[in-house]
């Protein structure tokens, strides 16, 4: 494989020249610098982003930005990473993923070296300070989801404001009018989780408007949960609620139905269960539940789709955004009030 030294010899100048000419730390003349292009293309030498400049091409290197935390959900966070990944590579692209929690710094250090020609930021906070500061970027940006500053870099998502309304009316429409709702982890609200507030707050407003009585669980955290304190004081509690939505993860949701399951109450002849804003598809669930889901695969494909645009056709994409309708799959664990009545378990 030739190096930087081979480059140097054909074009007969010196190594220091050539590393000025790939960094642009220099000002090296038109001729001197077209030497060294040609002695590249002729070698076939590409030891960086520069080099792939000098070439006037891309180097079709996108950056996807996501931390990693304690006590995430993995099943999520993989699903979106590698279908944000095979989307990447379907489009001829490879990724770099952006792991550390000082994100922005790293961000600016992969756009501002044009390591990366774009970058894809996930599992984004109410406020995201990536996406506030994307104007720092020297590359285009595109977060999937939808956090409250994002003039400067594009935005696509479920629309979970309109999914939080969609659980309420889907429910209201099946005559319940007392609803328990299963909360998600505790830290995700208080870390600022984008699409959790979102949902939480349209839900809360929703059930108001329509007079629904909404009984919420505890705070819920993966050490401390009780699934049997939840399903006596709450499922089997005074008011009795028809229906549950839940918020939490397959582990937190799969103690609960087993909870209900001993304590005798079957889903959907006691209880509907209406799952949302999870992934569900991918959990080993211990019942089929029905579902207002994720959908990774429509959001990466359109984030690429996006992110491509910009690269490769120069499009302005700040501050676009793209919200996608939430969409109910039906697994059976829904009924109406009537039904349970008439099948005499309430």
């Amino acid at each position: 494989m030739p190096g930087i030294k081979d480059v140097a010899r054909l074009a007969g100048v010196s190594v220091s020249t050539v590393s000025y000419v790939f960094s642009g730390k220099r000002s090296i003349s038109p001729k001197t610098a077209e030497k060294v292009r040609q002695a590249v293309e002729e070698l076939g030498y590409i030891p960086n982003a520069s080099a792939q400049r000098l070439r006037g091409g891309h180097n079709r290197i996108i950056a996807i930005s996501e931390p990693i935390r304690d006590e995430m959900n993995q099943t999520q966070y993989n699903a979106y990473f590698l279908e944000t990944a095979k989307q990447a590579k379907d489009a001829g692209y490879d990724v770099l993923i952006l792991t550390s929690e000082e994100a922005v710094i790293d961000i600016q250090r992969v756009t501002g070296s044009n390591l990366v020609e774009g970058v894809i930021l996930l599992d984004l906070m109410h406020n995201d300070q990536r996406a506030a500061l994307a104007h720092l970027y020297s590359k285009p940006c595109v977060a999937i989801g939808y956090p409250v500053e994002h003039q400067d870099c594009a935005c696509i998502d479920i629309d979970f404001t309109k999914m939080g309304q969609m659980a309420a009316q889907t429910l209201y429409r099946l005559g319940h009018r007392t609803i328990a709702f299963l909360r998600g982890l505790e830290e995700d609200y208080q870390r600022g989780a984008g699409y959790m507030i979102l949902f939480y707050e349209a839900l809360l407003k929703e059930t108001q408007a329509l007079g629904i009585t909404l009984i919420e669980s505890e705070k819920v955290d993966h050490h401390n949960f009780d699934a049997n304190q939840f399903t006596q004081r709450i499922i089997n509690g005074p008011e009795h609620p028809t229906a549950l939505i839940n918020q939490s993860g397959s582990d937190i949701l799969n103690a609960v139905l087993d909870s209900m399951q001993n304590a005798g109450i079957s889903i959907p002849d006691d209880c509907s269960v209406l799952s949302c804003g999870t992934y569900l598809e991918k959990e080993l669930v211990h019942q089929p539940i029905s579902e207002i889901p994720f959908t990774p695969g429509k959001l990466c494909t359109g984030a690429v789709s996006i992110l491509r645009n910009a690269i490769e056709d120069k499009r302005d994409i700040r501050g676009a955004v793209r919200l996608f309708e939430p969409e109910l799959v039906d697994r059976g664990s829904l009924a109406s009030v009537r039904s349970i009545t008439e099948g005499g378990t309430v």
